[in-house]
């Protein structure tokens, strides 16, 4: 089955990491699970998951926060014995529409090591913009306004 007809089908309102069976862990903490991805993009690609369900980083304690950043570096260094490369991938937010640019399937904060899986395909095209250095302090000003309300 296609994953994207699975998460139509199967888990319209239903979370899959809030019924984890022992056997399909990777590894355990006292507040979260890693999995294997149950539709990889790469061989290796592991979640890394709260056992509390939470739906934006900012949810997280400062203690869940410090383990969590323990187990991902833990578990990275563990994927670097055998890949030369690991994207973080961190997946908060709510489910949207199927069809909109997000493609969140899971409302479950969680995280994704994906070893050897370049983002270059993904968005390098040969009209990408380079900002000028004039056009880059500007769009960093834009966004320290508009994210942090700071306009120095």
């Amino acid at each position: 089955m296609k994953y994207e007809q699975a998460i139509k089908e199967l888990w319209k309102d239903f979370d899959p990491f809030l019924h984890l069976e022992k056997d399909e862990l990777v590894d355990e903490t006292e507040r979260f699970f890693v999995i294997p991805a149950r539709a990889p993009y790469v061989e290796n690609h592991l979640l890394i998951i709260p056992k509390r369900k939470v739906y934006v980083l900012r949810e997280l304690t400062s203690e869940e926060k410090e383990e969590m950043y323990d187990l991902i570096d833990k578990r990275a260094k563990k994927l670097h014995t055998v890949h030369s490369g690991v994207n973080l991938l961190l997946r908060d937010g709510l489910v949207g529409n199927w069809d909109d640019e997000v493609c969140k399937s899971i409302n479950h904060l969680h995280f994704h090591l994906i070893p050897d899986c370049p983002i270059w395909n993904e968005f390098a095209t040969s009209d990408r913009k380079w900002y000028s250095d004039r056009e880059y302090l500007d769009l960093a000003k834009k966004i320290r306004i508009k994210f942090l309300g700071i306009s120095q």
